[in-house]
């Protein structure tokens, strides 16, 4: 079996009389990737496909074939360096030495030249031609023909496993020559603009590319305002599923003291995409031991938090018109990941937990003042027509439309503040967890009994009343002044409890005052 059916005489008299059928059919892209058995394509055959490439009047079927082979024998065949035939100075794309090459006599001998013809190629005639068609079509990707389109995502890709695969290993001179065909505004604007392509083929070809040349290129290839710009134009591929376009995002995140940078240069809009691209991402990841994101990124957001969480407050009675509370929200949902381990937050974790104490303090006394959105939903039978109403007004007519919206702006779950007492405490139950200072700040401001306060079922903030006891649980761990205030408090008596009453229960105390049970409810 052989990798290649076609010799380097076939090849020639077929490019010779432009048999273009015959080209396809004997000439496979698959050949030119190393496979376990079979016999590589030589020198003398790729230089002839890169003669077809640069040639102005190959068809663009025809270079679209090119391009696949070219691309494929960088992968694991070839490795790229430079080839200079004496005194001659090279020519565009160099089509004087891949005629040489193609007509096998550049070199009689491999070591009269010195260099070596079995495991390297010099790819700089494709790599400038690739270049000059994504710079001269770059502008207008949205008028390209179908195979034209293919051409540039191709070139593309070339490039990406050029510097990905062939140069791995390679010398300093040799990367320097690739750098210094790459590194030019013209071409890495090209690239990233194709990213927010509506054409999937070529947003995963420019975000695969993008990731490759952070990862493999130098640091400084892509410049900071640049790496702003990319994180802003990642947000849209990584929506549509790119995972490239997410870890290279990542491999951006990673870096330490630049998020702030970032995130201040973008629009809210976009501040708020980067957002949930990192809640979704550290939610997936909670396991791993890897953190996403560096520990200034950690202590920005918290500051971030404690300077925009008021904000939250005006959402009291109304819904918010001038000012959107989802940048808070999100990013308290961060800090609900953020303050588990591998993480750590300490530069800002008095500010943060003192932070959260009072805010949770305010809702919670807000909602005791008057009927609003922060005011506990005990009875459950109160959100169950909601959701009722909220199923049949997805059929409701046109004209029913007033009705529709007027019934689901009732529902607690459209307000943004849903869950967000949860998340606080979520948030301080995890900072205190076996953290001694935490622990002891939450007690000398007085946060005990606001957590012992907020032991109650509330549809408005989903699975508070376990938070509330984790957290209760986390403060008395390994510390006996917050055990001692627990120990301390006195029974007052029972309440009624609606909850309880929907499920034909109460709670009996009894005659001793020792102890609290669940009893059926008596109806009268």
């Amino acid at each position: 079996m052989t990798t290649s059916i076609v010799n380097t005489q076939q090849l020639k008299a077929i490019i010779s009389e432009e048999n273009w059928d015959q080209l396809f059919e004997l000439v496979k892209p698959k050949h030119f990737v190393r496979q376990e058995a079979g016999e590589l394509p030589d020198t003398a055959i790729l230089a002839q496909i890169c003669q077809l490439l640069i040639n102005e009047t190959s068809p663009d079927t025809v270079k679209i074939l090119c391009l696949k082979c070219v691309g494929n024998s960088c992968l694991d065949i070839y490795k790229y360096r430079q080839h200079t035939l004496g005194n001659r100075e090279p020519d565009k794309y160099n089509k004087y030495l891949y005629n040489k090459l193609a007509e096998n006599n550049v070199c009689q001998h491999e070591e009269d030249c010195g260099y070596p013809h079995i495991s390297h190629f010099p790819y700089d005639g494709v790599i400038e031609w690739t270049i000059d068609y994504i710079n001269a079509h770059a502008e207008y990707t949205n008028c390209l023909t179908a195979n034209e389109l293919d051409i540039f995502r191709l070139s593309i890709q070339f490039l990406c496993n050029l510097f990905t695969y062939a140069c791995k290993n390679a010398t300093f001179v040799e990367n320097e020559n690739v750098l210094r065909y790459l590194n030019h505004d013209n071409l890495k604007q090209a690239i990233t603009n194709s990213i927010r392509s509506d054409h999937k083929p070529l947003v995963s070809a420019a975000c695969i590319f993008v990731h490759n040349a952070l990862k493999e290129l130098q640091e400084n290839y892509f410049t900071d305002d640049e790496k702003n710009r990319l994180c802003s134009q990642l947000s849209k591929p990584i929506k549509e599923g790119f995972t490239s376009a997410k870890d290279a995002l990542l491999h951006m995140l990673h870096r330490p003291n630049v998020f702030e940078a970032m995130y201040d240069s973008m629009a809210m809009s976009e501040q708020l995409d980067l957002l949930q691209i990192i809640y979704d991402e550290l939610w997936q990841s909670t396991s791993q031991a890897v953190p996403i994101l560096t520990n200034d990124t950690a202590e920005f957001l918290a500051l971030t938090f404690c300077k925009k969480s008021d904000l939250i407050l005006k959402t009291v009675d109304t819904y918010i018109n001038s000012i959107d509370p989802t940048e808070v929200i999100l990013i308290l949902n961060i800090l609900g990941l953020l303050t588990l381990k591998p993480y750590k937050i300490s530069e800002n974790a008095r500010p943060l937990l003192i932070n959260c104490k009072y805010l949770l303090m305010s809702l919670h006394m807000m909602g005791k003042e008057s009927n609003n959105y922060f005011t506990p939903i005990t009875n459950l039978s109160q959100v169950a027509p909601n959701v009722q109403r909220r199923t049949i007004n997805v059929n409701l007519t046109t004209n029913d439309a007033g009705v529709s919206e007027e019934t689901t702006n009732h529902d607690p779950q459209d307000h943004p503040v849903y869950g967000f007492k949860s998340g606080l405490i979520k948030v301080i139950g995890n900072m205190v967890y076996r953290d001694k200072m935490c622990q002891d700040l939450f007690r000398e401001i007085d946060g005990i009994p606001l957590l012992l306060d907020c032991c109650n079922i509330d549809a408005r903030n989903p699975l508070i009343l376990q938070w509330a006891i984790l957290a209760l649980r986390n403060l008395c761990e390994g510390n006996l002044e917050n055990q001692e205030i627990i120990r301390n408090c006195k029974k007052e008596g029972t309440v009624d409890n609606t909850v309880l009453q929907e499920m034909g229960l109460t709670l009996h105390e009894d005659t001793d005052g020792q102890s609290i049970r669940i009893a059926p409810l008596r109806r009268d």
